[in-house]
């Protein structure tokens, strides 16, 4: 019997390797309450288990004093860990990758993540109100849900909330929602089947249809590729139920060739219940005295990877958050935090590719944020609000009307003008704001107050008139942005915009029809495709977004275009520190090596919003 047990292990160990490109998944290696079985419920090795692993080479079980491989001969040294992938556990923050008998750390995470769940060594889990993955130790993706629990199966994530969102995950850096279902609370993929439950039934789903045959939950929904197993039944590929003589708890599934069908990763028959003696993998000599029958444990301490600071590749996406709202006034990024308004009602402080903190005002917000001593939101209640850069209020302040337009700050005074035409400035003394003046202009302002060097300011009411101060000079129509290079405005043709660059020169962004034009000085620079939304002026290059979403890299010199790359519904562009911000859908951040140069970079002055001739 020891023997012919060796003898399939070593049959298991070579067809693994000899036909892995052309597997398919057939049974399952499967966890009872009393046993390992495979999926005729023939027992496979007796006593007590927490999990199977599969790593593609062997198989492993999951004791509460560590991981074993199936035949016993090695322990990998975590104690109580939890599977969180096929061949993936996490125990005390970290998580393991668990491969050839050894086992090596792909990362920490923290205390706060929680259902944790890793493919492809990427790590993902719910973290507040996120789903937040890491690769290496750094976040790529995340996006606000209001789940508290994940399901991975196959390539597919499923977020347990109020609805049961479903994303592809077949490439886990660049997650896909694929379509919402109704609220469940358990979910597998088999058979081209999406299977959810909602604790007493299971549903079946072909894309948005669901089938009429419903079967009932019996346990944990489990899948070897080709069956689902729920407790103590198992509903075929060809949705036939039957019935086990075993209770399924979970499982790893049994590989086959496509070829000629039989098992290939074959599980041994039923292992002989030994007491083994253990030893540590090290230079000390082994005095412990051997029996022929009590075969000795090799113990494997899992290896730790040491933390590598990565190098960004020019270009790269650095990391994405999904907003899950509409974003209408422009964000504010300082250094590498952005500051998002939302339509709902709330401003999110995005760093290292996640939210840090959420600042929720009672109504909705339209306007842009700017950043001076203070993070400064305007909302349709009414309100202005000052928030530190940990989200905490510091103070706020009632005005006369609703505000659609962002404030301008000149780093003495913030400058806001409401719905009705009220122009308000206010100082921000630290824990409380102090309004020092107020004025009429006409209602219903197009763009925010632009301030000049010596403080006069100007806005553009709801006709087309721009006012200086009190008074109303002339027609200028509907623009959407007024530049101010010391005390001089720069006027746009109507529904454009500019940007100034550090000489004093003017980039006119002019919307045609189909396209839109942009003037240098007086003179034709370049054409884009499209209208544009937003663009920023940098030392080397211009950054251009369109309302397609689609963004462009020019090199100001050649007008050559780098690089480009599309964000659904994109609004708004941002640069800092080298790195580019795009805002639509989602939020998303990339290096570009470059930083924002000139007397009116950005559309509204800089990447704090000042709207102001001071920098």
């Amino acid at each position: 019997m020891q023997g012919r047990k060796h003898i399939r292990f070593l049959k298991l160990f070579l067809y693994t390797i000899l036909f892995l490109p052309s597997l398919l998944f057939s049974g399952a290696l499967i966890v009872s309450s009393n046993s390992l079985v495979d999926e005729a419920g023939n027992v496979i090795k007796s006593g007590t288990f927490s999990d199977v692993l599969y790593d593609g080479m062997q198989y492993y079980y999951i004791a509460s004093d560590g991981i074993y491989t199936l035949d016993g001969k090695t322990k990998i040294d975590i104690r109580n860990a939890q599977r969180v992938g096929m061949n993936y556990v996490t125990s005390a923050n970290k998580v393991y990758k668990i491969s050839n008998g050894k086992a090596a750390t792909i990362g920490t995470v923290p205390s706060t993540l929680q259902s944790i769940v890793v493919k492809d060594d990427y790590i993902m889990g719910i973290d507040g109100s996120q789903v937040v993955c890491y690769d290496e130790g750094t976040i790529v993706w995340s996006m606000v849900v209001s789940a508290k629990t994940l399901k991975l199966s196959g390539d597919y994530l499923v977020a347990f909330g109020t609805q049961s969102q479903l994303f592809n995950v077949s490439n886990p850096k660049y997650v896909k929602l694929e379509r919402t279902y109704p609220s469940y609370k358990d979910y597998a993929f088999f058979s081209g089947y999406h299977a959810f439950s909602d604790g007493t039934k299971i549903y079946l789903y072909k894309g948005n249809a669901r089938l009429s045959s419903t079967f009932p939950y019996k346990g944990q929904l489990l899948t070897d590729g080709n069956n689902l197993y729920s407790g103590n039944i198992v509903i075929t590929s060809d949705l036939i139920q039957k019935d086990q003589k075993f209770t399924a708890k979970s499982l790893v599934p049994v590989i086959t060739n496509e070829e000629d069908t039989s098992t290939v990763a074959e599980v041994p028959d039923k292992i002989e219940e030994t007491q083994p003696t253990v030893s540590n993998q090290s230079n000390q000599p082994d005095t412990s005295v051997q029996s022929t029958t009590q075969p000795e444990i090799s113990v494997v301490k899992p290896s730790e990877k040491a933390p590598t600071t990565k190098e960004p590749k020019l270009y790269e996406l650095i990391w994405k958050v999904v907003i899950n709202d509409e974003i209408f006034g422009k964000p504010a990024v300082k250094e590498t935090t952005a500051y998002v308004p939302t339509l709902k009602g709330s401003v999110f402080a995005i760093s290292d590719g996640k939210i840090q903190w959420t600042f929720k005002t009672s109504f909705v917000i339209v306007a842009h944020v700017t950043v001076g001593n203070n993070v400064y939101i305007v909302s349709w209640d009414d309100t202005v609000y000052a928030v530190n850069e940990k989200g905490q209020l510091s103070w706020k302040l009632k005005l006369d009307g609703d505000i659609s337009q962002g404030p301008a700050w000149d780093g003495y005074y913030l400058y806001v003008v409401t719905d009705n035409g009220t122009m308000y400035t206010i100082k921000d003394l630290g824990k409380s704001g102090s309004m020092t003046s107020s004025y009429r202009t006409a209602s219903y302002p197009v763009i925010p107050p632009s301030v000049s060097l010596s403080g006069k300011i100007y806005v553009v009411d709801g006709v087309g008139n721009l006012w200086r101060e009190k008074e109303s000079t002339t027609f200028v129509g509907k623009i959407k942005n007024l530049p101010l290079v010391s005390e001089n405005p720069y006027v746009s043709q109507q529904l454009g915009f500019t940007l100034v660059d550090e000489t004093g020169l003017s980039y006119e962004f002019v919307p045609m029809q189909k396209e839109t034009q942009i003037l240098r000085g007086k003179s034709a620079f370049l054409t884009i495709s499209g209208q544009v939304n937003d663009a920023v002026i940098g030392k080397k290059n211009m950054y251009i977004l369109t309302d397609s979403g689609k963004f462009y890299v020019i090199d100001k010199e050649s007008k050559k275009t780098l690089f480009t790359d599309t964000v659904q519904n994109g609004r708004y562009v941002s640069l800092s520190n080298g790195y580019l911000f795009v805002f639509g859908n989602e939020a998303r951040c990339y290096y570009v090596g470059d930083t924002p140069s000139g007397l009116w970079n950005s559309l509204y002055g800089n990447s704090l919003n000042w709207n102001s001739a001071i920098k």
